[in-house]
């Protein structure tokens, strides 16, 4: 497996960070873990035509997450001179259905492009061609869900946006990719439903991946070098998230 990673921002404007985007390229299959504004436009710069994307996952629905779906599927509905082939999967947790009949009411069959399957994924393990998901809730907002994914013999497991959790610490424990949100600085700017670099290090420590990808950062992380912190009190890689890096699995 290829992660590549599309945003590793906020919903704050950020010169290098753009907001939540990450793919993830298997053996045979592109997934999108959320859908972020600037996605779209950023797969063609790493050269992944976005009309071979097979599956996208959202860990919950805020517009940081959740901003390119209408351009992406605006995109794909008027592709002019490409075709897509196969079916796109969208998925989401709970309340995405309704999320995306409300999209529907305000840009009707703009963005409803032929192949389109869309459902809600909950807690429990789904099966697809070469790859296995698991999710399961984390404290962020209702429908929040981290996710597991398995092919072959490797693992990643993604977050979202979530605060300290034991369902994130088992979900990852031993996985050989965690990538994992650490929005704030500090432990004064600590605000529910998200983590700050001691919960960050106390997630690894417990959960004890093979290697970490932190990410998701306001701009005064960076101020504050939070990977920094989070690297010297950790006995694993760990990797500072920046756009259109690449992280093999």
């Amino acid at each position: 497996m290829k992660l590549t990673i599309l945003g590793s921002g906020t919903c704050i404007p950020h010169k290098q960070r753009g907001s939540s985007g990450y793919l993830l390229e298997t053996l045979n299959s592109k997934i999108l873990l959320d859908c972020g504004n600037g996605t779209t436009w950023k797969l063609e710069k790493i050269g992944v035509n976005y009309l071979e994307i097979d599956h996208i996952f959202f860990s919950h629905l805020h517009p940081d997450h959740t901003g390119d779906l209408v351009p992406f599927l605006f995109a794909t509905k008027y592709s002019r001179n490409k075709t897509r082939e196969k079916p796109l999967f969208i998925w989401g947790g709970k309340g995405f259905v309704k999320f995306f009949d409300a999209l529907k009411k305000a840009y009707g069959s703009w963005i409803v492009p032929e192949h389109l399957v869309l459902d809600e994924i909950r807690d429990g393990s789904e099966t697809f061609q070469d790859f296995k998901i698991v999710s399961t809730k984390v404290p962020h907002m209702e429908n929040s869900l981290a996710y597991k994914i398995t092919s072959g013999e490797k693992s990643i497991v993604y977050s979202g946006d979530t605060d300290y959790s034991e369902s994130l610490i088992n979900l990852a424990a031993k996985c050989d990719l965690l990538i994992i949100e650490c929005a704030l600085a500090n432990e004064s700017l600590k605000m529910k439903g998200h983590l700050t670099p001691n919960e960050v290090i106390k997630t690894i420590n417990e959960a004890k991946p093979k290697k970490v990808l932190v990410t998701h950062f306001y701009p005064e992380c960076d101020e504050e070098k939070v990977v920094e912190t989070i690297r010297s009190n950790a006995d694993i890689e760990v990797i500072e998230a920046q756009d259109l890096l690449e992280v093999p699995i």
